[in-house]
Parts: structure tokens; sequence; C-alpha cells
């Protein structure tokens, strides 16, 4: 009667305590691409890192996984004066997730320079790279200032039967973000 309550309570740890290393992972790995993209390292180099960063729970170079780079400051000349702009964004990975400046719709690839830093091709006029919504807690930019932005979504797959003992699941996906 004991061994079983036992087995059900070790496993429960052991999930919890995978999702919870899952989940610092990837605030970890946040945290330090928009480190790495504030000390004008070029996109794709931060990209590397982070992927080679990205050990076992993650995958973030495939379907379970997704990465997003962007760096946004304030339009100064043409049609995006004094709007929010994306004026660098790189995205890895196809899980689904949209980015928390975004909005309904994310500023097409075709917007951009290719490797190695991805930047706005016409960040004067293009109204494409807008940003969609406003900073986090209230941030306000002035002119010449740039917000580095990191964004990583990851599936999570359970490694133990637990879940299937109780009608509560931890969660299947992850999102982190880190604004520098």
């Amino acid at each position: 009667m004991v061994l079983p309550l036992m087995l059900l309570l070790a496993l429960g740890v052991i999930e919890v305590g995978y999702a919870l290393y899952a989940d610092h992972l990837i605030v970890k790995l946040a945290r330090e691409g928009s480190n790495l993209i504030s000390r004008q390292t070029y996109l794709q180099d931060a990209e590397t890192a982070l992927l080679a960063g990205a050990t076992a729970p993650l995958n973030l170079n495939s379907a379970n996984g997704k990465l997003i780079f962007s760096a946004v400051t304030l339009g100064t000349a043409g049609a995006n004066t004094g709007q929010l702009i994306i004026i660098k964004r790189r995205v890895v990975g196809t899980l689904s997730g949209t980015s928390a400046i975004d909005g309904a719709t994310s500023p097409p690839a075709s917007s951009y320079n290719g490797v190695p830093d991805y930047t706005a091709k016409n960040a004067d006029n293009d109204p494409a790279i807008r940003a969609a919504a406003s900073l986090p807690n209230g941030l306000v930019l002035s002119a010449g200032q740039v917000v580095y932005l990191t964004e990583i979504f990851s599936r999570r797959g359970d490694i133990t039967p637990f879940s299937r003992f109780f009608k509560y699941a931890l969660p299947n996906s992850l999102y982190a973000a880190a604004y520098f």
C-alpha cells in the first residue's frame, strides 16, 4: 500500500524537477542571447552560441523550439519617425509562437538583410518592421536608445508516466524573454 504512493511521489518529484530545470535553461539562454546582442555581437554568432548551449532537454533548432532575436528602437526618419521599429530580427526554429512585440503579425524576413546581422533593409520607411505591441513595464525609448530582446519557445515532454495518473499536467510549452 505504501510502495505505490512512494513511487508516485518519486515520479512527481522527478517530473516537476525536470520541468523546472528546462525552464531554468531557457531563462538562462534568453538572458545570454540578449546579453550577446546588446554587446554588438552579430545575430548569427549569438544564434550559434545559443544553439550550442541548448543542451537536453532543449532543442531550439527544430519543430520543438523557436528562438527570436530582436533589436527595437525609435524610428528617426521617414515614415517610421517616432514609431517603435524592429531594426534587427532573426528567427530560428519552427515551433509556433509570436514575439511579445509583434502583435498579430511578425515582420517578414524579406524586410531584413541576411547573414551575419539581419538588419532592416529600409528602417526609415518600411511599415512592416514596426513593433505592433508596446514594450513591457511601461518602458519608453528616447531617440538613439535600443532595446535588445531574445525570446525562446520550447516544447517540453514528460519523462515519467506521472501525468497519466492526474487530471492536471505540467505545461507542454515553455517561454522565456529577456530584455537588455
